[in-house]
């Protein structure tokens, strides 16, 4: 009976052993790889829209989102304003917003920097 007991104990010991190990190692990996993969999704995607409604969403905590002429919704992170076109090339980490007869830079990763995702 006592040597099950001491079975059962170590078996825990290890599965505990075994689940810090893992949560160690999940936690090495977005230490490391955290800053690379924001920065990978800030450049590769395409974006050529243009800006069609900027409105609050009541069922998401009244967030402002935008809607593009391609369909797509986003959190609005950038002051947009309705009528504005944005071009963005894959690969590209500055995004041309197009308003009026000027032309707007806005460098995705310098706002992530200030934002604190990045270093």
């Amino acid at each position: 009976m006592e040597n099950k007991i001491i079975q059962i104990d170590s078996k825990i010991k290890n599965y505990i052993k075994y689940c810090f190990l893992a949560a160690f190692f999940i936690i090495l990996y977005l230490v490391f790889f955290h800053e690379k993969t924001v920065k990978n999704s800030l450049i590769d995607y395409e974006m050529y829209a243009k800006v069609t409604n900027i409105y609050r969403d009541k069922n998401e905590h009244n967030f402002l989102f935008v809607r593009y002429s391609n369909g797509s919704v986003e959190l609005l992170e950038y002051p947009y304003k309705i009528g504005d076109s944005i071009s963005k090339k894959k690969g590209d980490s500055i995004e041309y917003i197009f308003r009026n007869d000027t032309i707007l830079k806005n460098n995705l990763i310098q706002q992530a920097r200030k934002n604190k995702l990045v270093n």
